[in-house]
C-alpha cells in the first residue's frame, strides 16, 4: 500500500533538488499538487503509467493519485500543494466567484492526464512565472499578502484549466465509478457551502443530470449522511475554523455561514461540538 502524505496548511510551497533520488516512497496526497520541473530529466510514475519528463514539464496531482519520479539526471522541483480549503477561503475574500467556475475540470473530475499538461510556450511561461511570485509572496508578512496569495493562485488555476481542458474534453461522456461521483457531489457541495442557491437539492440535481429525489437517495444510501447533514457538517468546521482565526463575533459567524440567527447557531454549534461557541478555544 502506497503510503498518504498529509498537508496541514491549505496552501505550501516546496522547492528542492534531487541528484540520484527522488527521496520520497511512491505515495498518495490528502491534497492537490502541481509539480514543476525547473530543470532535470527522468520518469514520472503516475498510477499505472510511467512518463519522461523534463524542464518546463508540469504535472498536475489530485488525492486520488500515486506517484513517484524516477531520476536520469539532477531534477530541481517546485512543488505547489494546496487543499480544497484554499477555494472556500478565496470565495470568503473575494465576491466574484465566476473563476471558480472555470476550473471545475480541476476539481471535479479525476485526472486522466498522464503527461506534461501545458500545451503551449506562451502559458508555460506565466505558470512558471506565477510559481516564482507564489514562492515569494508565501513568505511575506506584509499587509494583504495573503490577499495576494490568493490572485496569484487563482491566475494559476485558471491556465492550468485551460491547458487540461485543452488536451481533454470535458463535455464528452465521462463514465465515473460510483465511489467518484459520491466524491464529487459531496466535493461540490463543499466548494459552495456558502451560497445558499448552489446546495439545494434541486440545483445539485440538475449540476449532476440526477432527479432531486434520487440524488438525495443516493447520498444517503452511498455515504451514509444526509445532504443536509453534510451541510451542516461543513459549516460546522467553517465555523471552528472562523472561531480560531478571525475576531468574528457569534451573530457575524451565524450570519456568514448562513444561519437565520445565533440562537440557532449556538444550538447546532453545541450539538456538533458539545459546547458552546462562547467555551470554544
Amino acid at each position: 500500500m502506497a503510503t498518504r502524505f498529509n498537508l496541514e496548511k491549505s496552501l505550501d510551497v516546496l522547492e528542492f533538488t534531487s541528484i540520484n533520488e527522488w527521496g520520497h516512497p511512491k505515495h498518495k496526497h490528502n491534497f492537490f499538487e502541481l509539480t514543476f520541473i525547473l530543470k532535470g530529466k527522468g520518469k514520472h510514475v503516475l498510477n499505472e503509467s510511467i512518463i519522461n519528463y523534463k524542464e518546463g514539464d508540469l504535472f498536475f496531482l489530485t488525492p486520488k493519485d500515486e506517484h513517484e519520479f524516477l531520476i536520469s539526471e539532477t531534477t530541481k522541483f517546485g512543488i505547489i500543494k494546496f487543499t480544497e480549503q484554499l477555494f472556500i477561503e478565496k470565495t470568503e475574500f473575494f465576491s466574484n466567484t465566476s473563476w471558480k467556475n472555470r476550473v471545475e475540470s480541476v476539481i471535479f473530475h479525476t485526472n486522466t492526464i498522464t503527461g506534461n499538461i501545458v500545451k503551449n510556450d506562451v502559458d508555460r511561461k506565466q505558470l512558471f512565472a506565477l510559481y516564482e511570485l507564489i514562492k515569494t509572496e508565501i513568505k511575506n508578512t506584509s499587509v494583504y499578502s495573503r490577499n495576494v496569495l490568493l490572485e496569484l493562485f487563482g491566475a494559476l488555476l485558471i491556465i492550468v484549466s485551460r491547458n487540461i481542458k485543452a488536451s481533454f474534453d470535458l463535455s464528452d461522456n465521462i463514465i465515473l465509478s460510483k465511489k467518484e461521483r459520491i466524491e464529487n457531489i459531496l466535493s461540490y457541495i463543499r466548494q459552495n457551502i456558502l451560497d445558499k442557491e448552489k446546495i439545494k437539492i434541486k440545483t445539485i440535481a440538475k449540476e449532476f443530470n440526477m432527479s432531486p429525489n434520487y440524488v438525495s437517495v443516493f447520498i444517503k444510501k452511498e455515504a451514509g449522511i444526509s445532504i443536509q447533514n453534510y451541510v451542516t457538517n461543513s459549516k460546522m468546521k467553517i465555523a471552528e475554523r472562523l472561531l480560531k482565526q478571525t475576531n468574528l463575533n457569534m451573530s457575524e459567524i451565524a450570519e456568514k455561514i448562513g444561519f437565520v440567527d445565533s440562537s440557532h447557531f449556538n444550538k447546532t454549534f453545541k450539538k456538533y461540538f458539545g459546547k458552546n461557541p462562547s467555551e470554544y478555544n
